[in-house]
């Protein structure tokens, strides 16, 4: 399917009723205080100074050169150009702002391009003076913010890892990570921790950084070092872009190939920073774009709801102008999101445990503190006992939960998606990264986006629907204020579509509005979303018929006088993960090498409360595998039995080895394997069993071979007394002899559709004869109900295990092994289908039927 551009019409925007201040300063009015801020801002440097951040109404220059740059992929040389000439310009636009603030006894200590604003310390008794001065829009105080405290990218979660295995590693793009700084002088030793090298090995110094690893630069932003002394920084990085370290459980982030780039916004060790720093500290990266190609950046810290905050003003206009993918964690504040980041343009991310997938209880959730119609988050990823590098030390890990956690997961997902598919832009990658998620809805009965968002996150998926070309852009003007268009779909089969868009200026809460529809063959709404406040819309389906159905894309309200780009993505649902899996079940069978009464009978219904020990005799040494006791219980139960050897001329008081035997309602042989072979001297050895929860009859029977036994009134220890209860037994004994052994299967391979298993025999006599039988069921085949058992044709022991729908023959090799793959198509309807397999070797004189069969196998099929 090809990429598709779309032109939409324009429609007048009103909004009303938020929180937001928004009006500027006059002759008679100052300059408003954002609505909802702290009285007053961080202290300043000299004593009894505040530090406040001042808006600006206009200023002489825009942006638009530098993002003509970034979005035609100009040289990195001519967009730095651009960039200084920026610097600039911010300096002589607020010559007179600095010489005003000056006059008051402050001082301009921050002068931003990215965004239009500067901070300011100043006497708190002079903020209605600076409050007053021309071009001012609004203030606010600077506040404290602060870090927002290997399973994830596993075929359980977000599944990065086989997209690793493929050789999608995030090579050529980087990584920004705003946060404590990074290990870049790991211990004292010189050189950054070992998760910055490639393929985490310091001796690998191809990375083209510091030191040679894949650190490009280490930016200290804040008062503190860029030198993580913290931890959450480093342990970040590892999530979206480390390439594992010397602990155990360390595992490579989502892009473990990627660069990274690092801006420590950090005051203090504590990790502690402000509005202000988290700005430049976006700026900074902003600037880096183009040099080191930074296309997915994180900052996992708290901020502010207020999306014309300065911090959050800064992130926007970084995903904006500088098309850069922009991540940021919900928040831990569970029904409080006052400190969650407002920011528009980019994903705020929840946290959910890993496997389960439920929603963190610390995990922040909406609707936004101050917009009450907008919901919040916006996507889901793993965030809780997340194992991260620990800096300062490469033989250990940091584990941690927070949605500090969740957030870079999805940064790295967004730079190994942009490097396999470099054309993609941030915008896209939003709609692509939102429009591929699964939906939560099932794992956290209850609740609802405002808890998950779109739900979590998929790396596999949003790399399929790249791949399928179903995805697109467009703008909104006045030449149709609605387009439909068709996608085809499959009766039945599920769907999702997602759109999304970015506020175009930053400074204003009047963004646009856009609704998304899904229309049936007759116009019938099959599906839509017409959330009014956030900056995208989801819509799951499933198709009523196989044909096309239409996504009619409305511009229900475009801000004044913008020309609103969008970009949509569509593609199946994700379905709901089933992991495959293969188990053994029932026994093989080995030769029998001794036996008494071994066609069972009737019993005598006797039950007595002691371990009882059956009288049997070895006609050579064996190695005991296995042993069938006929018995019978009053309700189902498992019991213990014991082998017993002859020492000093008597029983001994210990046991030789121990198995479980499960025994049923009807009487019968009932199997117990030893899980290592039990060595009996030939002579005199005893069959034990625990009877003395009174649960399961004695092996006892009422006509038959006679022999005998002991009793102890405890289990496995104690002495013996002979016992009159013991008198006809019934028991076969399986052994390793003549080169004959019970045969194994065990299955390995990728148990998912488009996988493929090995069924691998071991055991066999060399050379001989094997069938593979798999088949639909354990319980039923069309020669009887399973298990089937064999004896009456002359093996006793064994038992058909497998409905055998499918037989393939095979020949042992002489190491008496063998193997029969199963190729697994890539069909989706394969998903959960169960299989079940067995061998049967040919084993001349193991038994009159001269056959041995192994277990079975059970084999899920995942997805």
């Amino acid at each position: 399917m090809r990429r598709i551009s779309i032109v939409l019409g324009s429609v007048l925007f009103s909004c009303s009723g938020l929180l937001w201040a928004q009006q500027g300063s006059s002759a008679t009015q100052p300059a408003p205080i954002l609505a909802g801020r702290a009285e007053h801002g961080l202290p300043g440097k000299v004593q009894g100074t505040e530090r406040w951040i001042v808006q600006f109404a206009t200023r002489s220059f825009d942006l638009q050169a530098f993002r003509t740059a970034i979005y035609t992929r100009r040289p990195a040389a001519e967009v730095a150009a651009i960039v200084a000439g920026l610097e600039q310009s911010v300096i002589a636009d607020q010559a007179p702002f600095v010489a005003a603030v000056t006059k008051l006894g402050g001082t301009v200590v921050h002068q931003w391009w990215l965004v239009n604003a500067a901070a300011v310390e100043i006497d708190p008794a002079q903020l209605l003076a600076l409050r007053q001065l021309p071009n001012i829009a609004r203030v606010q105080p600077d506040e404290a913010c602060e870090p927002v405290i290997a399973t994830a990218t596993n075929a359980n979660n977000h599944r990065a890892d086989e997209l690793q295995a493929q050789g999608h590693i995030g090579t050529g793009v980087t990584i920004g990570v705003i946060d404590t700084g990074q290990d870049e002088n790991m211990a004292g030793t010189g050189r950054p921790h070992r998760v910055y090298f490639p393929g985490g090995d310091p001796l690998n110094t191809s990375g083209g950084g510091i030191g040679g690893s894949r650190l490009l630069v280490n930016r200290q932003i804040g008062l503190a070092s860029a030198d993580d002394t913290h931890g959450h920084g480093t342990g970040v990085a590892s999530i979206c872009g480390g390439a594992g370290w010397s602990a155990a459980g360390a595992d490579a982030g989502h892009a473990p190939g990627s660069w990274l780039t690092g801006y420590s916004i950090a005051d203090s060790s504590s990790g502690g920073s402000s509005l202000a720093t988290e700005a430049l500290g976006w700026q900074s990266m902003a600037a880096d774009r183009a040099t080191y190609n930074v296309v997915t950046a994180n900052m996992s810290y708290s901020a502010t709801s207020d999306p014309l905050d300065v911090s959050q003003q800064a992130i926007d206009s970084a995903a904006l102008n500088a098309d850069v993918l922009c991540c940021v964690a919900a928040g831990n504040s569970g029904p409080s999101t006052a400190g969650s980041c407002g920011a528009t343009n980019s994903l705020a991310v929840a946290a959910v445990a890993p496997n389960t997938h439920a929603v963190a209880g610390f995990s922040s959730r909406g609707p936004l503190n101050g917009d009450p119609q907008r919901t919040y988050p916006d996507i889901a990823a793993c965030g809780v006992n997340t194992v991260m590098a620990n800096f300062d030390s490469e033989g250990s890990s940091y584990t941690a939960s927070g949605t500090s956690m969740a957030s870079p997961q999805v940064a790295g997902a967004g730079a190994q998606l942009r490097a396999r598919f470099p054309a993609l832009t941030a915008l896209e990658t939003k709609a692509v990264l939102l429009g591929s998620t699964y939906d939560l809805a099932a794992q956290n009965p209850g609740l609802s986006r405002n808890d998950y968002g779109m739900g979590l996150l998929r790396n596999d998926r949003a790399h399929e629907l790249v791949l399928g070309g179903a995805y697109g852009n467009g703008s909104l003007t006045s030449v149709a204020p609605t387009l439909n268009f068709s996608m085809p779909v499959v009766g039945g089969m599920g769907y999702q579509v997602a759109i999304a868009w970015f506020r175009q200026d930053v400074m204003s809460t009047a963004w646009s509005d856009l609704d998304l529809a899904v229309l049936d063959g007759l116009g019938a709404v099959i599906g839509q979303s017409t959330s009014p406040r956030n900056l995208y819309e989801m819509v799951r389906f499933t198709a009523p018929t196989t044909g096309t159905v239409t996504l009619r894309v409305q511009g229900t309200a475009i801000a004044a006088g913008v020309t609103q780009p969008f970009a949509w993505a569509f593609g199946e649902q994700a379905p709901i993960p089933v992991t495959g899996s293969a188990t053994t079940f029932g026994a093989g069978c080995a030769p029998e090498c001794t036996s008494i009464n071994e066609q069972g009978g009737t019993l005598a219904p006797l039950l007595q409360a002691s371990e009882f020990a059956y009288d049997m005799v070895a006609p050579t040494a064996m190695q005991i595998l296995g042993v069938d006791v006929y018995t019978q219980a009053i309700v189902p139960a498992g019991v213990v039995m014991g082998i017993y050897t002859m020492v000093g001329g008597a029983i001994s008081q210990t046991h030789t080895g121990i198995a479980a035997v499960n025994v049923g309602s009807a009487p019968g042989f009932y199997h117990a394997t030893f899980a290592v072979p039990v060595s009996v001297p030939a002579g005199p050895f005893w069959i034990s069993l625990d009877h003395r929860q009174q649960q399961v009859y004695l092996s006892n029977l009422t006509s038959g071979a006679t022999s005998g036994g002991y009793q102890r009134s405890t289990l496995l220890s104690g002495a013996w007394t002979r016992s009159p209860l013991t008198l006809r037994p019934a028991f076969r004994v399986f052994c390793s002899q003549n080169g004959l052994s019970a045969p194994s299967l065990t299955a390995t391979g990728q148990f998912k559709i488009g996988g493929s298993v090995n069924f691998n025999l071991t055991g066999a006599p060399a050379g001989t004869a094997a069938f593979f039988s798999l088949g639909l069921s354990n319980a039923a085949a069309p020669f009887g109900s399973l298990p089937f058992a064999l004896e009456g044709l002359g093996a006793p022991g064994c038992s058909l295990l497998t409905s055998g729908e499918a037989v393939s023959l095979l020949f042992a090799d002489p190491a008496g092994a063998a193997t029969s793959t199963l190729a697994i198509p890539n069909a989706v309807p394969l998903t959960s289908l169960v299989l079940f397999g067995q061998y049967e070797v040919l084993a001349p004189g193991a038994n009159n039927l001269g056959l041995l069969v192994s277990r079975g196998v059970r084999v899920l099929i995942g997805n």
